[in-house]
This record gives structure tokens, sequence and C-alpha cells, in this order.
């Protein structure tokens, strides 16, 4: 009987969520980029609920708005800011997901239980420039998260008023991370990481600081819960000139949430539900309280992250015949610019992991042979699938000729083949079997040939 009445209490008191958080996903943001115009629409419509006020806190660089939306009236404030570097764009699309999660109709007893508790801020675009262009930096060539301090860049000076006006309690630094790092060494990828920034460079824990462990080891729970074995925390060594070591110096409790990669996921679309989710998390936990049992022993057993933990393309133990002498290799290649070079070479496989990976012990490097370009060709893939049986691996002669529709890099041959990998080279090469080419690699393509 009393496990039925407190059942029933929790029932009554727990307003009931019509539209799951996890499921809650706006359109349009399952993409590599995104911009203000992206997100402006979603900014517009959600402005006409009478819970939220959109105004412009400053302008960018180039003069785009830098725009805020607040909601709720409690004494317990709490500031999210996403996008400072333009290139990073996972929590924008979380947020704006979040937000509509908020107007749901069906979500308003949610929302009316915190909002005289809770004063939310978001500024879902601080770098609105570096967005458009896609870019870290923002319009000036400065790193926003290098600019706390002397705040020569209008973006930075937007974001220290905001604080120093708004004056939370709980601040929550959105950013994304490069795709290899792992959660622990060899670990999986690390799809989303952690910290509570330092205030000073002797790392010292103080209340403010302390509390934000707290609520990140609360919130670990539901992160391992939804990507078991996916969370690492970053180092904590004192940067200077970044806002999350300069807010938590101001006594706000800083927590940083970094967007990582996940397999078989371009777009991060694994952590933009992770942060959403977080994000109602968040608001749950601020206004009852629960993430006061959690223990700052909890936050520090969380595996750092990994540097370069992973990469793109993982060759292992392939066999290299030369008139030196033949030895057996590892190659990493990770997918950067528009035509990846070979990264590393030699025992890559014992503390590396790839997104890609083939054991190659049976098979042969090949540097290929190239295709001169004497004539027009508009090469899809399966034109160039059968070049590369033929050998081919890059092209030579008069490259505007070349019209590539493939979504596969084009190599131009450079100088004489070796018969070696090269450390930098050209991530352009041939895998044999006895006399069969069973793959070639085209930057971090792995392309299956017979």
């Amino acid at each position: 009987m009393r496990g039925c009445i407190l059942a029933m209490t929790l029932l009554i008191s727990t307003p009931i969520i019509a539209t799951e958080i996890e499921n809650n996903e706006v359109d349009g943001f399952d993409k590599a980029a995104i911009n203000l115009t992206d997100i402006k629409p979603v900014l517009n419509r959600i402005a006409k609920h009478p819970a939220i006020t959109l105004q412009q806190l400053g302008r960018s660089y180039h003069s785009q708005p830098i725009y805020a939306l607040d909601i709720g009236s409690g004494t317990t404030k709490v500031m999210m800011w996403s996008q400072m570097h333009g290139d990073e764009n996972t929590a924008t699309a979380a947020l704006m997901d979040f937000l509509d999660f908020i107007t749901l109709p069906e979500n308003a007893n949610w929302l009316q239980s915190w909002q005289d508790k809770l004063t939310l801020r978001i500024i879902p675009m601080i770098n609105p420039d570096g967005a458009k262009a896609q870019t870290r930096h923002n319009a000036q060539g400065i790193d926003l998260n290098r600019d706390a301090k002397a705040l020569r860049s209008p973006e930075g000076q937007t974001l220290m008023r905001a604080a120093k006006e708004f004056k939370p309690d709980f601040g929550f630094n959105l950013h994304d991370q490069n795709a290899y790092y792992g959660a622990g060494k060899k670990g999986n990828q690390a799809t989303i990481s952690v910290l509570a920034p330092a205030y000073n460079d002797a790392r010292e824990i103080n209340t403010s600081r302390g509390e934000a462990m707290q609520l990140i080891a609360h919130l670990a729970k539901t992160i391992e819960t939804m990507i078991p074995g996916h969370l690492a925390k970053y180092n904590d060594s004192y940067s200077y000139r970044s806002f999350g070591d300069t807010f938590s110096e101001m006594g706000i409790r800083t927590i940083l949430i970094e967007s990582g990669a996940y397999p078989s996921d371009p777009h991060r679309q694994v952590a933009r539900k992770v942060n959403r989710v977080l994000y109602k998390e968040i608001i749950d936990t601020l206004q009852n309280g629960t993430w006061k049992a959690a223990s700052i022993n909890q936050y520090n057993a969380i595996p750092f992250n990994a540097s370069n933990n992973w990469v793109d393309l993982l060759i292992d133990d392939v066999n290299v015949q030369s008139h030196y002498g033949d030895y057996k290799i590892d190659i990493a290649i990770n997918n950067k610019g528009n035509a990846p070079r070979i990264k590393e070479l030699g025992d890559i496989s014992s503390i590396r992991r790839g997104y890609t990976q083939i054991d190659a012990n049976k098979l042969v490097y090949n540097p290929g042979k190239g295709f001169s370009l004497t004539e027009p060709i508009k090469l899809n893939k399966r034109h160039y699938k059968e070049l590369l049986k033929q050998g081919y691996s890059c092209f030579s002669g008069d490259f505007a000729k070349l019209d590539n529709r493939s979504h596969w890099p084009v190599y131009w041959c450079q100088g004489a083949f070796d018969s070696q990998p090269k450390l930098h080279a050209s991530a352009a090469f041939l895998l044999y079997q006895g006399q069969t080419i069973k793959y070639a690699v085209l930057g971090s393509e792995l392309i299956k040939l017979n």
C-alpha cells in the first residue's frame, strides 16, 4: 500500500511529458554546416510563445545579429551559449530541438513546473560570421574562446556583457571536438566530453567549481545510459584567456560540454540527441536538487579524453616490398582536406583504432600508376572504379579535362612512384593479394575492388 501511495504521489507531482525529448528533432539540421539563416526561422517561430523572449544582444564583426532567448523568472539563473567556434554546429542544432520542445502545447505543464524557479538564457550562435564561413575563428581571425580577457572581438564583448548583466549561477559552454578523441586510451570515440574548468593555475576546487563537478557527475549517468563508454573528461589545465576558465574565476558554476564523433554518424546526430536530453535533465535536476547527491569522486572517475586515439582509416600490418628489404607497417589516414595524406606510419594499431580498419597481413602495398588526361572525362564512381581495377591511382596531364563527379578524392601524380609508403604522401594507393588488386585507398576511403 505504501508503494502504491508513493507511486501515485510521484505521478501527481511529476508533470507528464507527452513528447519525449529524445525524439523531438527539428527538421533541417542533419547536415555538416549550420549558420544564422538556418536558425533564424526557428527562433522567430519559437519567440511567438508567450513564455519566451527573443532579444538581440549585439552584433558580430560583420554586423550579423547575436540573439538570446530568455525563459522563466526564477532566482536560479542558467546561461547556455553555443557556436563560439563557427564550425562547431552540434549544440546549436540540439538547442533548436530543445527550444522547440519547450514550446510544444503538450509540454505546457512541464514548462510551468520550472519557469518560476529558474531563469534560462540561451545564446545559440555567438559567432555568426564564423558559422557562415564555417571557420573556427571570427571575421577578424580571432579565436573567441581566447578572447575572454582582452575582449578585442565584438562577439567576445557581447558574451562577457551578457554574463555580467545576467549573472548566471550555472553556465554551459557548448562546443564540438575533433573526431579523433577517445574515452580513455584505446577507448570508444569520445562522443561527449565534459569539464568543470579551473579558475587558477593550481586547479583548486572551491565551492562553485566543486558544485559544477557534482552537476557533471549527475549528468554523466544520463550520458552513460544513452551511449555507454563514450563519455570522457577534458584535462583541466588552466587556460587564462578562455571564457570557461574566466567565468569559473567569476564564481559561475561552469560546465563545458563538447560534442564528438560516433560510428557511422557523419553529422553528429547521436551527440545532438544526447545534448538535447541533457538540456532537459539540467532543468529538471536544478529545480529538484537531485544533482547535489552526486560526488566529486564520481566526476574524477570519468576517463580522460585521449587525443589522436582514433584515425579515419587504419591499415594494419600491410606488406611493403622494396629493393632495400621487405617489411610490415601500419598506415593511418585522416580525412582532412580535399586530398587527405598519409598521417602516420609504423606501429599504430597498438595505441589507436580506425573508424575503418583492415587487417592487411596478406596484402601488399602498391603505389599504382598514373592515368594521363588527354581528353575530357566525366568521372563517376563506376568509371573511377574501372580505372582503379586497371591499377591507376592518380592522374597526370591536362587537369582541366577532369570533371570529378564520384565524390571520391582525386590525386595528381607527383614525381616518380615509390614502392614504399611515405609520411605525408598522397593517400592514393592499391592493396594487392598476389596478382589481384583487392582494394584501392583514396583518402580515407577503402574501396573494395575484388
